[in-house]
């Protein structure tokens, strides 16, 4: 009778203690879930790509790697590749392009029977063969209503096509199919292009034409290129900016090396580079760097824009004469 007793009892305290486990392995696992972060549905993961690319603008391999790395805090099971998000950018270019055909904007008075949009047109540089023409569209009004310069979320591409060549008779057929769906723009924003130029005056005789605005911007730079392209001073300056991206790079101090102008629109951001020189000629005066460092190699590499009366040299950036003995 006691043998059985004492049997029962050893069951029912190893049932206790299964169970007790069992309970303790399920509340472990409870708290386990309550701490991770759960698993992002794909709609949120396209939006954030999206956001990444259009608000950062950060390229689409830069913003892989992001994803990448944030992908256990964000509840990413997998973080896409380059080539999906090119194509959800690609797929939000045709939604946007097309819900555009039927924008409109407040007329001038001056031009009653315009669409009141300024549309800004450009060849822009190739696609494997061809080159991209580019239509974008920004309300005629901006200025007085928004009261600040536009930014990306204020314009608005209405078209975008690639040829392999772009004449001015091509550039006015596009335009006039774009006039047949949204009528005639309040003005043209354009640069010096011959090819746009032609086209505007294409469709002047067809009762198509508008206001024609030149980029003040492209003009300023031609005017630039034309002085100062084959200055001498100037070519020893973009040499020592050259010399200098060269000495910089993979080292400590990469972060001081010149910034990258394209060669074909050098003159459009031509004060990137003099901005850089004016403020690194202050942060670096001569004499300053201990000898054999590398500061010091950046230091001579500025220095070799000798004048053509030598003794001192001068190096005008951004307006600002630094002199400094040889």
């Amino acid at each position: 009778m006691k043998s059985r007793c004492s049997t029962s009892i050893k069951a029912e305290r190893d049932q206790a203690q299964a169970a007790l486990q069992e309970s303790q392995t399920r509340l472990r696992h409870l708290q386990s879930q309550v701490h991770r972060v759960a698993v992002r549905p794909k709609v949120d993961v396209v939006w954030l790509a999206l956001r990444l690319f259009l608000e950062v603008r950060i390229s689409f391999c830069a913003l892989c790697r992001v994803l990448s790395l944030l992908a256990a805090e964000l509840g990413l099971t997998k973080a896409p590749c380059p080539q999906s998000v090119i194509t959800w950018v690609v797929r939000l270019s045709i939604v946007r392009m097309e819900s555009n055909h039927g924008r409109r904007g407040l007329p001038l008075s001056q031009a009653p029977f315009s669409n009141g949009l300024i549309w800004m047109i450009d060849l822009s540089i190739a696609l494997g063969s061809g080159k991209i023409l580019a239509v974008l569209a920004l309300d005629a009004h901006h200025h007085q209503t928004a009261g600040a310069a536009p930014t990306l979320a204020h314009v608005h591409c209405l078209a975008v096509s690639v040829a392999d060549s772009w004449s001015g008779e091509a550039i006015a057929g596009l335009l006039k199919r774009l006039i047949a769906q949204m009528g005639r723009p309040a003005a043209y924003l354009k640069d010096g292009g011959r090819e746009l130029q032609k086209a505007v005056d294409v469709l002047e005789p067809q009762g198509l034409g508008s206001l024609c605005i030149d980029d003040i911007s492209r003009a300023a730079a031609n005017i630039l290129k034309r002085y100062y392209q084959h200055h001498p001073s100037f070519e020893r300056f973009l040499s020592a900016c050259g010399r200098v991206s060269g000495k910089l790079k993979q080292t400590l101090l990469a972060c001081l090396a010149p910034p990258t102008v394209r060669t074909k629109a050098r003159f459009m951001n031509v004060q990137r580079l003099f901005g850089w020189a004016d403020r690194l000629l202050k942060l670096s005066p001569a004499g300053a760097a201990k000898s054999g460092s590398i500061l010091a190699r950046l230091r001579a590499c500025l220095d070799l824009t000798p004048s053509p009366q030598g003794g001192a040299e001068s190096c005008v950036i951004s307006g600002t004469t630094h002199k400094h003995s040889q």
